[in-house]
């Protein structure tokens, strides 16, 4: 009988990325057909799973298409612990560099039923262990359990997650992180597939997606200038906290021929959007402490709306390393907004909409 088919046409609902490999081993008792290949270890398709039928270690099971750059992989399984061997079923990414990353989910406790353990290691073939990162190596789990739904996926190229959902309902009831895998990136392979160790070891539903970049995330509310402009935010693309790749912040349709700055934020936790003024329809949407960008004028035509705003990100924070936040870690935030002379409005100013940026590599 097929297990937990429902849950994962929710996650497939759910989730924001589309399959480009999966395999529910729905078929026959046998071989694990012709889109895998066991580098090491006895595989097998057992009543609609995948089962690992060896009793090695850290053996593996490789898809023969699927290859991806560890920062674009949002990688499922679903693992389950079978009476009370000691055994592991996880995901590897990275296959075929000198290093891989696994993400094991063990029953450590011989004797009693169910998961104990989670392991988020590197190495390759016998060999994995810890990179020691600030995070999650081996350890407890915060709750044991029978089976779960685990999730891996890197927000950031230097951070990874495991999510596990226990009650397989789309939402993780634990979470685990690491950092430090900048450390050894530049050894991670594309390649991706499955882990075990002990006969008993029982998977299914592996899916891999592309993940990437985070989205780039307007909000907040522009006022309304003199002339009826609505000044929007716009960038192209994200923060490179290396400088390595071009963002130019951008805000459009603001008054023409008028004084202007971009600002910034780098932390809007539990911050509110403010009014700006009495009478004013703008809204003030960086929190505290706040970089002033430097001074520009919009060009365009007086009493238009098609003057510009920009900043070059890049060329800003290398003449101006002291600014807030920098340097600047992949994974950090930065809120932007345009601010704008308008004589006749209430504080002879008005204010843009904002964009929450997230820094990349």
């Amino acid at each position: 009988m097929k297990h937990f088919v429902r849950p994962l046409v929710l996650f497939l609902a759910a989730a924001p990325l589309s399959a480009q490999w999966s395999d529910d081993f729905n078929r026959p008792d046998g071989p694990m057909g012709t889109d895998w290949t066991a580098v090491s270890g006895s595989w097998s398709i057992v009543s609609q799973q995948g089962a690992h039928v060896s009793g090695g270690v850290n053996e593996t099971l490789q898809h023969n298409t699927a290859s991806l750059p560890y920062t674009s992989v949002v990688c499922t399984l679903d693992v389950f612990a079978p009476g009370s061997a000691n055994q592991f079923s996880g995901v590897l990414i990275g296959l075929g560099g000198t290093n891989a990353i696994m993400v094991k989910i063990q029953d450590q406790v011989s004797g009693t039923a169910g998961f104990s353990n989670i392991g988020i290691y590197r190495g390759t073939g016998v060999g994995y262990g810890p990179w020691g990162g600030t995070g999650t190596g081996f350890a407890n789990l915060t709750a044991p359990f029978l089976s779960a739904r685990l999730k891996v996926y890197f927000p950031d190229a230097d951070t990874i997650v495991a999510e596990l959902d226990t009650d397989f309902d789309g939402a993780p009831d634990q979470s685990y992180t690491n950092d430090g895998v900048l450390g050894f990136a530049s050894t991670l392979g594309t390649g991706l597939g499955i882990v075990a160790w002990g006969s008993t070891a029982l998977f299914d539903n592996w899916v891999v997606g592309a993940g990437g970049p985070p989205p780039i995330v307007t909000y907040c509310t522009a006022g309304t200038s003199t002339n009826g402009c609505l000044a929007s935010a716009s960038a192209s693309g994200q923060p490179s906290a290396s400088l390595a790749t071009p963002c130019a912040i951008t805000f459009t349709n603001v008054e023409g021929l008028k004084q202007g700055l971009i600002l910034y934020g780098i932390d809007n936790t539990g911050f509110a959007p403010l009014p700006w003024g009495s009478g004013s329809t703008s809204f003030f949407c960086v929190k505290s402490p706040v970089q002033r960008a430097v001074a520009m004028n919009s060009g365009g035509t007086l009493n238009g709306c098609d003057g510009t705003l920009t900043l070059d990100w890049n060329a800003y924070i290398s003449t101006n390393p002291t600014a807030l936040g920098a340097p600047f870690s992949a994974g950090g935030k930065v809120y932007a907004q345009a601010w704008y002379r308008d004589p006749p409005a209430p504080r002879k100013t008005n204010l843009s909409n904002a964009l929450e940026l997230t820094n990349v590599p």
